[in-house]
């Protein structure tokens, strides 16, 4: 990992309320403080990365590894949270009975689109750095 360029202090604080403020938009465009937390952040935000026309719904254990900082028991109370909520929608698989298919709620996947187009456009007032994969490979 190479060190980043040092940035001046007024610098570092402009991102912090940067940062700050789109925490706050998270919070306000999904209307729940229990959605604060980043495991949420890593389950929707994968899910959206993952989600297009042809497949949008995942098998109930796959969403699990798009939580990786919580165990797999912790992971299932917090979709299931999401489920009681209406922001995940909870199917049985018609290939086998015994499994669920979950997929976004059309409300959460306008959210997170809600809250990405504002956090670029938050972040566009900052340059966007190279990214890694980029600078190590170009």
């Amino acid at each position: 990992m190479s060190n980043p360029k040092k940035q001046a202090d007024a610098r570092r604080r402009q991102f912090i309320h940067l940062q700050n403020d789109t925490d706050q938009y998270w919070m306000d465009v999904l209307g729940d403080t229990l959605f604060h937390d980043l495991n949420y952040y890593d389950l929707f935000t994968r899910m959206w990365l993952r989600f297009n026309d042809a497949n949008d719904t995942f098998h109930k254990s796959e969403l699990y590894q798009l939580m990786p900082n919580v165990s797999q028991r912790t992971a299932i109370k917090y979709i299931q949270i999401a489920i009681d909520h209406g922001l995940l929608i909870e199917h049985v698989d018609p290939d086998d009975l015994r499994s669920r298919r979950i997929t976004m709620s059309s409300d959460l996947k306008r959210k997170i689109e809600l809250f990405l187009d504002y956090s670029i456009s938050v972040f566009e007032t900052l340059p966007l750095p190279i990214p890694r994969q980029q600078r190590r490979n170009g």
